[in-house]
């Protein structure tokens, strides 16, 4: 019998996620980017505000 090889977990978060910094409450960390492509807006969790990119 051969020695089974288990898969190596991949963990991917998800696309819409960058990381930056919000020019509205100054915080470095995640910011989601909403809205369509050549439009797009992102949104600040932690101050909760839409900015343009």
């Amino acid at each position: 019998m051969g020695r089974r090889k288990s898969q190596k977990i991949v963990k991917t978060g998800p696309k819409n996620v960058t990381t930056g910094m919000c020019p509205l409450c100054q915080t470095i960390g995640r910011i989601f980017i909403i809205g369509h492509v050549g439009e797009e807006r992102a949104k600040c969790p932690a101050c909760n505000q839409e900015f343009d990119l």
